[in-house]
């Protein structure tokens, strides 16, 4: 009888191997649950699989709970992955006539165990209605359809730069339901974000603003495409004027434009040719062309004072 999650490795040993779901991996920062086993066939091997079932099961339980708790895993997340991980439950009870009888043992099992009542409401009330969509949600969804192949940690960090400003203003993102999103939603983060202080204690300036409103227009509008609501929940950032008289005045940083294309590739060139120490020089720069807003004054690098024509 082949055993689930066993694997065979050298030497005829066995080893548990069981992935974590996609939720739970992020919040423990590991992707697996694997353990070489001691026993390597019989009744012994038998009960070591069991034990070491029901170890992954109390992980990704006190995970799944930690991570709801945290705000890391929303309540519609919480609930996909515990009816995956039910329909796994069931489809592993044998000696049953039906499959209502088959939910009823894993409930009680859960029941007994003291599991997550998530995971216990999606075993016995599979058909229930999902939990609403939230910020949470979005959040993820941009992360994962916009920035899946965003290397570095700029992009990221401007995201959970600019989440922590959504909450201090409107509250947990696990809470923010995208449907019930109003106007007026929009334009207390607007003049929150617009109030809010710098590190040096100088107020942001409107195109700041704006360039962190673009970003949550489009993380709310992903979402909304990408969980099929259109009819049901609108974007209430779409055409929100950031201007205000009591606005912060853009800067001459502000108002500066980011460098061309063809302009960093002049430069790359010429750092190539002519800087002391290249190999340096091009490692700022692949940097430097990672960023979203790349500007001439963000590089420090030792030349010969040429640049190109075109800066």
């Amino acid at each position: 009888m082949k055993l689930k999650h066993v694997d065979e490795l050298s030497g005829g040993r066995k080893r548990f191997r069981r992935r974590y779901p996609k939720a739970v991996a992020r919040a423990l920062g590991d992707s697996v649950f694997q353990v070489a086993m001691k026993a390597r066939e019989g009744a012994e091997l038998f009960t070591e699989h069991a034990k070491l079932l029901t170890e992954y099961e109390k992980i990704v339980d006190k995970a799944r709970r930690k991570a709801a708790e945290d705000g890391q895993l929303s309540p519609f997340e919480h609930w996909r992955e515990a009816v995956k991980e039910a329909e796994e439950l069931v489809a592993g009870v044998s000696g049953v006539n039906s499959e209502d009888e088959a939910r009823q043992v894993v409930g009680d099992d859960l029941k007994r165990r003291g599991a997550d009542p998530v995971l216990y409401r999606a075993v016995m009330s599979p058909e229930a209605e999902e939990p609403p969509i939230t910020m949470l949600d979005a959040k993820e969804m941009y992360r994962t359809e916009r920035m899946a192949g965003a290397h570095g940690r700029n992009q990221k960090n401007r995201l959970e730069r600019v989440c922590k400003r959504i909450e201090s203003s409107l509250g947990s993102l696990d809470k923010l339901v995208l449907v019930d999103l109003k106007r007026e939603h929009a334009r207390k983060l607007r003049d929150d974000m617009l109030a809010a202080k710098k590190k040096d204690g100088s107020p942001l300036s409107s195109s700041s603003v704006r360039r962190e409103l673009d970003m949550i227009r489009a993380i709310v509008s992903i979402a909304i495409t990408e969980h099929d609501l259109h009819g049901k929940a609108h974007n209430p950032f779409d055409g929100l004027e950031v201007a205000k008289a009591n606005a912060a005045p853009d800067t001459e940083w502000d108002k500066r434009d980011p460098l061309p294309r063809d302009v960093i590739l002049a430069m790359r060139n010429r750092m190539r040719d002519k800087l002391r120490s290249p190999a340096l020089g091009l490692m700022d720069l692949s940097r430097f062309c990672a960023a979203p807003s790349a500007r001439l004054s963000h590089l420090s690098f030792e030349s010969d004072g040429a640049f190109p024509t075109q800066c």
